[in-house]
């Protein structure tokens, strides 16, 4: 080997070397950013000749394991706002996807959250006196009303307050990566947590919506008692499906979505029928999630990046099938009502 040539060996080597230590200890501090130009040894190399393709760069796998993605949780600053001596809609949010509502009279009476939506669904959400409830706008642009009412007797509710809103959402994700009512959740949740650790394992994001679906199929077991006695009102409490490891299927769904949400994974919950052959129309919750990549979730659920992917885990614990998307062959038909 000429002297030249050992000469271009020996600076790779060290160059290498140099790089390599930059990124350990670049991973180690939390630090992502590495200055090359405070090394004034890399401009003594001579004659460095360099295939880009052999420098060993951060990895994306472990930036993505490092990584924390820090949950835009909702906030109700009042810039947008119809207000009264009894309710409040704080709207300022609006195009980032949700409203806030609070009620702040005192009432022993049933409240109700009127929301109509573009095409003209009607939503209904639960109201407690003293709190504040973030609902999302989650059907997309276009006029929203919100209505708070109070119930009176029979089925008369007295109207305390409504707004019509114009959104343009400030992306299609915007509903879909923060918490609501029905979904909520903050980075002390103790399933926001197992899904950071879950994270901490995938090497990207299709590893981590297939860690996080089959740790609900493999962990989470449908309670039968409690689906034969459950009432019109009934809300999950997310962190007890966690905790008692069981809840029916709005609870399953409710936890996955919560979950990928809480890592920045969008993702919505459904309501809607299913059909099965058999069995008919059964009223039934799932997710439907969104990922860049392409992958397979599950067993059978094939990915195609760039576009929202039905999952259900309820149906991939009971009957040991999962489905990807509205399919009829097999006589399983989806049909979506509300999106939340």
């Amino acid at each position: 080997m000429s002297g030249l040539m050992q000469r271009k060996s020996l600076a790779l080597v060290i160059l290498i070397v140099i790089m390599a230590g930059l990124i350990f200890n670049g991973l180690m501090s939390g630090c992502g950013e590495v200055k090359i130009g405070t090394l004034g040894t890399l401009s003594d190399v001579p004659e460095v000749l360099i295939d880009e393709q052999t420098v060993p760069l951060a990895s994306a796998d472990l930036i993505f394991r490092n990584s924390v993605f820090e949950i835009p949780m909702p906030d109700a600053p009042g810039l947008l706002k119809e207000s009264n001596e009894l309710a409040f809609i704080d709207y300022s949010n609006k195009n980032d996807g949700y409203v806030t509502v609070g009620f702040l009279g005192s009432t022993d009476n049933i409240l109700r959250v009127l929301k109509v939506v573009p095409g003209g669904r009607e939503y209904t959400y639960n109201l407690t006196p003293g709190e504040h409830e973030v609902l999302p706008l989650a059907n997309g642009d276009g006029q929203y009303i919100i209505s708070v009412h109070e119930h009176m007797v029979g089925t008369i509710y007295l109207d305390i307050i409504s707004v019509t809103i114009d959104v343009e959402l400030t992306d299609e994700f915007a509903p879909f990566i923060r918490p609501s009512q029905l979904i909520w959740y903050d980075k002390e949740s103790p399933f926001t947590k197992k899904a950071l650790d879950l994270r901490s394992e995938s090497n990207n994001q299709i590893d981590l919506i297939n860690a996080i679906y089959n740790f609900v199929v493999e962990n989470i077991t449908y309670d039968y008692e409690l689906a034969e006695t459950v009432d019109v009102n009934y809300t999950t409490d997310i962190n007890r499906v966690l905790e008692l490891g069981s809840g029916i299927c709005l609870d399953i769904a409710t936890l996955t979505t919560a979950m990928l949400r809480s890592q920045g994974i969008p993702a919505k919950l459904v309501y809607g029928y299913l059909y099965i052959s058999n069995h008919g129309n059964i009223y039934h919750a799932w997710v439907s999630v969104f990922s860049a990549e392409d992958g397979t979730i599950g067993r059978n659920i094939h990915i195609s990046g760039g576009t929202w992917v039905l999952l259900d885990p309820t149906t991939d614990m009971i009957l040991l099938m999962s489905e990807s998307g509205v399919t009829v062959g097999n006589g399983v038909i989806y049909h979506d009502l509300y999106y939340y």
